[in-house]
């Protein structure tokens, strides 16, 4: 490969002179001779993209012999597709060590000045200089994707260096075998969201239509003027599928993780078509990935033919990543949240317990929390043992709206709906930022329904680079390729304990912070496995099949449903306290077919909770009434009686353990739960979809246990503490509570 660099004899420092453009003085094309014969020499750089390492052609209007450049490399092939150039052509890339110390400024990213030294075909000598800019102008905006500080938005907190995806070494990943690099090409990402405007200028180059009779109500509907005015919240799904995928290099706007990918959009804002647009992705077959940046926080409820159609999405590989929710500091009683405490808020742990609908307890769904441009949770990110990953979520921005006294800091920069602002409301009415040329985009965007779409863009990735990736393996590669607090030592937590708790005296754990478990995966609560890496999640993509850990997550798992009877029992004489303690695993489907001797290595663990219930006697005055039945009437019996339900609720605790000791703390103490409170979310009407409000059975899951070991073992077993404020009715929760395991066999 013949490869030309020209090195200048300058310093360090007089070269990042050059970079910051004081040499920008020729324009797009000026020249600067060395000789007559170079006079008018115009040098033409097309094609290419030097953030992504997309070679650009290069020729110029005078026949050269031979061209080196200050900072590209230039090469007779491209590097990519290995095509020969033509006649007077060269291939032209910025290397990628140009990006990766971080130290480029804001105006340096937006655009630099090339200089090369250029031989012409007479023998002649001459310089000339190349402006090159980024080919989608709000790209140096989105600090997610390159964190050099920036700060257009003038908020009080810059971003920090660093802090963000990952992703250009992923983009400049070359696949040779198939001579392109990773944008999301093939790859089918489903947008479930508010209604996604497809005709948008950045968008709708990426939408594809699945083609499916009688869909035309849910699916890539578009979005009005009338519609966007409608209701607040409708410029949601516009915003997330730009995120994902908004396209690149064409001159506009931004760009999205998977910049090519195919978006499929699905207007889920009506809860009560759950179940029918899920049977549409289960029908489309390609969808690899499905974004989901809603659910419903607080509000328990159980649909067991939903919970089926989440479980055939997983069987057919395609990838549910969830927004893990917006409830950490809602410790009020705003938003149709009925009763709640704020006792989270003064010791500063999760609000909301977040295992609430079908999406947000499915064992094999991807729950997303989000990180701020400061390298930390965002304050408003939920936690919990569900968990798995973290995206790229950010704050509130430049937002007048956002919560007192908090310091503002960069949200993220993504596609809008592409009407008028002033004729709608627009988000960024009074940013700084906003300008005739970014009127369609927006920099408020925040929440995990930011930081979720970051994640399925990385995974959209993954998919390009390889196809046939199951659900299973995706989940290895996040939990293995993320970043924990070893690598990136701002996600540092503390263990969160109390010497003596306000409601039990005595010690408690109100958060167990990072954790080695059994098998070596590092967890917490608040990150899961880590901060995704969209580059090393991409190179673990290219290595899974010679990885035989990932290698042998090809096929399903295997399920295995404790069996033995009445697992729990009391753990004092409280009756308040109890352990339940699971073995005699065997087929949900074939009983005959026992564990044995067998030891499975676990993909996934679910606990059937449904049987708790309280009964009249306890340590608070509130469980007399939380153990009351309902009127059949609406009484003000029954008001009180789901406050003390939820009073019951709000303390008690859910604590796990498997074989090798370790513990995930699935229900913390103070986290605002409905559990047979009685709620209903007054926008959704579940009566409609189903009979009754189910709650059986009611399957609650954790990541903590990845990939540790269980078997039948007389003297360890798996155990699930549950302590409470009243005492529990242990013959009800004998009735249904087992442990149901997701795993594949330990091979000898």
């Amino acid at each position: 490969m013949n490869i030309k660099r020209f090195s200048f004899t300058k310093t360090a420092a007089a070269m990042a002179v050059i970079l910051t453009g004081t040499l920008m003085t020729t324009g797009c094309g000026g020249s600067k001779s060395g000789n007559s014969s170079g006079d008018n020499l115009v040098l033409e750089f097309r094609d290419g993209d030097y953030i992504t390492g997309k070679p650009y052609r290069v020729t110029a209007n005078k026949s050269l012999r031979d061209i080196s450049c200050a900072y590209g490399v230039l090469s007779k092939i491209n590097p990519v597709t290995a095509e020969d150039a033509g006649e007077n052509e060269w291939f032209y890339v910025l290397p990628e060590e140009h990006f990766t110390s971080y130290d480029l400024s804001y105006d340096e990213l937006k655009s630099y000045t090339e200089r090369c030294r250029v031989t012409l075909s007479d023998g002649s000598d001459t310089e000339t200089e190349k402006e090159l800019s980024l080919t989608d102008p709000l790209t140096a905006d989105q600090w997610h994707l390159y964190n050099v500080g920036q700060n257009p938005y003038s908020v009080a907190l810059d971003p920090v260096k660093g802090i963000d995806l990952n992703v250009l070494p992923a983009w400049r990943t070359v696949l040779e075998d198939r001579k392109e690099q990773p944008d999301g090409s093939g790859v089918y990402v489903v947008v479930t969201d508010a209604p996604v405007d497809i005709n948008h200028e950045d968008l709708r180059d990426r939408i594809y239509d699945p083609g499916i009779p009688g869909s035309k109500d849910l699916i890539n509907t578009g979005l009005s003027l009338e519609k966007l005015k409608e209701e607040s919240g409708n410029d949601h799904g516009t915003k997330v599928a730009g995120i994902i995928a908004a396209s690149g290099m064409n001159n506009l706007g931004v760009r999205g993780v998977a910049f090519n990918a195919n978006i499929i959009a699905v207007d889920a804002s009506n809860f009560d078509n759950e179940a029918r647009f899920l049977g549409y992705i289960l029908q489309m077959g390609k969808p690899r990935v499905m974004n989901a940046s809603w659910g419903l926080d607080l509000l328990s409820y159980n649909i067991p033919a939903v919970a089926d159609l989440y479980e055939a999405l997983y069987e057919q590989d395609t990838a549910v990543i969830h927004a893990m929710g917006n409830s950490f500091d809602k410790g009020n009683n705003e938003n149709n949240r009925h009763y709640s405490s704020s006792i989270c808020l003064d010791l500063g742990i999760n609000c909301e317990f977040m295992q609430t609908g079908n999406i947000g307890r499915a064992p094999f769904v991807i729950n997303v929390g989000a990180l701020n441009s400061q390298g930390v949770k965002s304050s408003y990110g939920s936690t919990g043992s569900s968990i798995w990953v973290t995206g790229f979520g950010g704050e509130y921005g430049y937002d007048t709206r956002m919560p007192e006294g908090m310091i503002s800091s960069a949200a993220i920069v993504t596609t809008n709906p592409q009407y008028a602002p002033h004729d709608w409301n627009d988000p960024d009415a009074n940013s700084p930022w906003r300008n005739e040329d970014n009127k369609y985009y927006t920099n408020t965007m925040n929440g995990t329904s930011s930081a979720t779409p970051t994640v399925s863009g990385a995974a959209a990735l993954a998919y390009q680079v390889k196809p046939d990736m199951t659900v299973s393996q995706l989940r290895y590669l996040l939990a293995t390729t993320s970043r924990n607090d070893t690598v990136m030592p701002s996600l540092a937590l503390i263990v969160k304990e109390a010497a003596s708790d306000r409601t039990y005296g005595e010690p408690m754990v109100y958060d167990y912070g990072w954790q080695d478990n059994a098998a070596g995966f590092r967890f917490s609560n608040h990150y899961g496995f880590g901060v995704v890496d969209a580059a090393a999640l991409v190179k673990g993509a290219l290595a899974c099949d010679s990885d035989p850990v990932c290698a042998g997550l090809k096929d399903l798992p295997e399920v295995y449903v404790s069996g033995n009877p009445n697992p729990c029992e009391f753990t004092d004489n409280t009756g308040r306290n109890v352990t339940c303690s699971f073995a005699d695993y065997q087929d949900p489907e074939d009983q005959e077919t026992v564990l044995g001797s067998s030891e499975l290595i676990v993909d996934a663990v679910t606990y059937d909770i449904s049987g708790i219930t309280y009964l009249p006697e306890g340590m608070k005055d509130f469980c007399e009434l939380a153990a009351s039945p309902e009127d059949e009437e609406i009484t003000e019996h029954n008001t009180q009686r789901k406050q003390a339900v939820f009073d019951a609720n709000l303390v008690f605790q859910i604590l796990a353990e498997s074989q090798a000791g370790t513990k995930s703390l699935i229900k913390p103490l103070y986290a605002n739960w409905d559990y047979k409170s009685g709620f209903n979310a007054p926008y959704v009407n579940y009566a409609e979809v189903v009979s009754g409000y189910m709650l059986s059975p009611f399957n609650i899951a954790t990541s903590t246990f990845y990939r540790e070991t269980l078997k039948e073992d007389p003297d360890k077993h798996w155990t699930l503490n549950l302590k409470s404020p009243c005492k529990l009715d242990l013959d009800a929760l004998n009735q249904s509570m087992h442990l149901t395991v997701y795993g594949r066999k330990k091979q000898e």
